[in-house]
């Protein structure tokens, strides 16, 4: 009963840090979006862009928006290191290079 309860938790936490990996990712897309697309010059620091912050301010929200999804991103490479292991060595295998070879 509780290494079902385990196994639960940790789909739950799978399932919790895949949804955040992609809602930060996007978020970051798109504050790098709006700073791409953001006027340059002498007076752009101070023009009002998206939801009324400025091209500073949006740097602002971007490096943090940053910071937060390479934690998001480390978890979810120590949640499944098992897996990203186990990927490497089948895409670096001996065995599946012969296979590409004979092809």
């Amino acid at each position: 009963m509780r290494r079902k309860r385990e196994i639960k938790v940790k789909l739950y936490a799978r399932a919790i840090i895949a949804i955040t990996l992609i809602t930060s990712w996007s978020l970051l897309s798109l504050s790098g979006l709006v700073l791409w697309l953001a006027p340059t010059g002498r007076r752009s620091g101070q023009i009002e862009l998206l939801f009324g912050l400025t091209k500073h301010e949006w740097g602002d929200v971007h490096f943090w928006i940053a910071i937060a999804t390479i934690i998001i991103t480390l978890a979810h490479i120590i949640i499944d290191w098992k897996v990203f292991r186990g990927i490497i060595r089948y895409l670096t295998s001996t065995h599946r290079r012969r296979d590409m070879l004979s092809s």
